[in-house]
């Protein structure tokens, strides 16, 4: 637990479901810190100061002068970070160390280095943590615990990253450090894609002209596979706009194994003796162990 952290302020910029679990998560681990807040909804600054999720509203960057903030916490959409380290960016006191939670980290990185002042320390950040569900009321302190939080390891020289790292692993998240390349192909296939999937599934069913019966007769199954269209829209299309290349090459791969699944199923429908040789093998594929674990299984 680390009670006397390098940051003494710290502002939260966002207090929604990310921003407002890690002002949760540091209240939890003891971390001494005084926290603010700020975000674009005053209702939501107010809902934060009444629950105690911040200690004040940090307004420097509405009043136009430089914050206190000694780190500073991006929870927004990925347009929302772009937006704001170009238009705060030279708000942050030198020194300060500015972090983000956005999905997608080439774009963002980007912003950091031609916007951000010299003096100022920038590491992008992704916490693998959430919920279909956003906003102020569903953030809780142990969002980030066990979960992996992924550090990008190519923002140049970072004063105060490990001081940072030992933050993330006071609120028990497992840090995780990639570049962003690394990241915007992996989380294409991982998350963004699933994402694709789940959205399509759900909006094939509810364009049917007897949606209505389908949805009450549906299953567990269902539930779990449509979960994620629950996902709000405002984030998804920054993430969309900002990883088109990664996520097209995704695409590409899972219509590839559905196009030849649709053709054996159609060969099928046209004979008698049933044939299903690219399905049971997609089947195997899927069950089977990575690579990585076979070869270890091995040792």
């Amino acid at each position: 637990m680390m009670s006397t952290p390098k940051w003494k302020h710290v502002t939260i910029v966002g207090c929604g479901l990310m921003g407002a679990s890690f002002a949760l998560a540091l209240r939890r681990s003891g971390i001494q810190a005084h926290i603010a807040g700020w975000d674009c909804s005053e209702t939501v600054l107010k809902t934060a100061l009444e629950k105690g999720v911040i200690d004040e509203v940090d307004r420097s960057f509405s009043n136009g002068t430089v914050s206190a903030a000694d780190l500073i916490y991006l929870a927004m959409p990925v347009s929302g970070i772009v937006e704001f380290l170009q238009t705060h960016g030279s708000q942050a006191k030198e020194g300060a160390l500015i972090t983000d939670t956005g999905s997608t980290k080439a774009e963002v990185c980007r912003a950091a280095r031609e916007y951000l002042p010299p003096g100022r320390n920038f590491v992008g950040g992704h916490p693998i943590a959430g919920s279909q569900h956003a906003g102020l009321a569903h953030a809780r302190a142990d969002l980030f615990a066990h979960a992996a939080y992924v550090l990008i390891e190519d923002c140049g020289e970072v004063d105060g990253l490990f001081e940072f790292t030992q933050v993330l692993e006071a609120i028990e998240a497992h840090v995780v450090f990639m570049t962003a390349a690394e990241h915007d192909s992996t989380f294409a296939l991982v998350s963004h894609l699933p994402q694709l999937l789940s959205t399509a599934l759900a909006a094939t069913v509810k364009s049917q002209s007897h949606a209505n019966a389908l949805l009450k007769i549906a299953g567990p199954g269902y539930r779990d596979m449509t979960r994620l269209a629950a996902s709000p829209w405002s984030m998804w299309r920054d993430i969309l706009a900002t990883n088109p290349a990664p996520i097209t090459n995704a695409l590409s791969a899972m219509v590839r194994r559905l196009t030849t699944l649709e053709a054996e199923l159609q060969k099928c429908s046209r004979q008698q003796e049933v044939s299903l040789t690219a399905a049971e093998k997609m089947f195997e594929q899927a069950q089977a162990a990575p690579e990585s674990e076979r070869c270890l299984a091995g040792l």
